[in-house]
């Protein structure tokens, strides 16, 4: 009888002792799988209008710009084609062109099966239906009118190819690299200034006579963000008012590249000018500010260390002896 009520003792304990080995293992299965299910979901990413469901692995861009920066940030590879008037980087050479945003060749885009389609520009309704009727989507992403948007821009490209977590912050490294560049020029100018050195007035001169980057131009905050004294900065809409044309004489002239010295030299407006009696005129590719990609900061650098070569010596004078034998 005794060992009869024993029995129903151990039977219990072992049946306890199991349910316990049971939870354990639950919990731990539980616990070890925590980190998995914290990771932060990449997509779906939505951008204006369009949600993008799964990392794409083709992408058509119809905007040079967007070309331009997706190579900038190593998304290149992603491309399966380009816009007609897609140039830089040499790579591009090798796409499908696809027609224009203005001018979409639908069926070659239809053909190529892209996961995505991205444009600065909006395309046409008509257009637009019939690449949503082939389940197409399509991205519109925002130019910057100001430099700070910048980031909006290329976060969002990254968020695009990368991902909600990641690509955010691909696209933040690459703008805080760039402006890093902005930040790094500029203070090697005020440097300079602090040390006694002048402060430059300079112009961007897009057309003659005076289509020149005003201070509601992202063109006019660039130049300024570099250290230089925009010479239109208090005026607007790409155009130095005739009535102030008398005081219109900037220390430097940044013209796009097909203005040349000779131009300004029989120009009415021009030929008077220090910066044209003295050849301090730098033609650039102006295309570059509209791409808003790293060759654009690559110019900006540019412009500088020619208007201030003195900032950006790597080893300033400083022996006495030499003092005030410059010109």
């Amino acid at each position: 009888m005794k060992r009869n009520r024993i029995l129903p003792f151990w039977m219990a304990l072992l049946l306890l002792l199991s349910l316990a080995g049971c939870a354990g293992k639950d919990k731990e299965e539980s616990s070890s799988s925590l980190p998995e299910e914290s990771q932060p979901q990449e997509y779906p990413v939505s951008i204006g209008d369009e949600t993008i469901s799964a990392q794409p692995a083709k992408v058509i861009s119809l905007s040079p710009a967007l070309t331009e920066i997706c190579f900038d940030m190593g998304y290149g590879t992603q491309l399966s084609g380009v816009s007609d008037y897609c140039s830089w980087p040499q790579q591009v050479q090798n796409l499908p062109k696809m027609g224009t945003a203005q001018q979409p060749n639908l069926d070659a885009i239809r053909s190529a099966k892209p996961d995505v389609v991205i444009t600065h520009t909006q395309l046409s309704e008509q257009d637009l239906i019939a690449l949503q009727q082939a389940d197409i989507p399509v991205v519109v992403l925002s130019h910057a009118r100001q430099p700070e948007q910048l980031k909006d821009l290329y976060t969002d490209l990254g968020r695009l190819f990368s991902g909600e977590q990641t690509g955010f912050e691909e696209g933040v490294g690459f703008y805080n690299e760039q402006i890093g560049r902005v930040e790094s020029i500029k203070g090697k100018v005020d440097s300079y200034v602090r040390a006694g050195g002048k402060r430059l007035s300079a112009v961007y001169l897009r057309m003659l006579d005076f289509t020149v980057a005003t201070g509601d131009t992202f063109e006019g905050a660039m130049l300024q963000a570099v250290g230089f004294e925009n010479e239109a900065g208090a005026y607007g809409g790409w155009t130095y008012p005739a009535d102030f044309i008398s005081q219109y004489d900037p220390d430097v002239i940044f013209c796009n590249e097909d203005i040349t010295i000779p131009m300004l030299e029989q120009n009415t407006h021009y030929k008077g000018l220090q910066a044209t009696i003295h050849d301090i005129v730098y033609s650039y590719d102006f295309t570059a500010f509209e791409r808003q990609g790293k060759r654009m900061f690559d110019m900006l650098e540019d412009m500088a260390k020619k208007a201030y070569p003195d900032a950006f010596a790597e080893q300033p004078v400083q022996d006495s002896s030499s003092s005030g034998t410059a010109q």
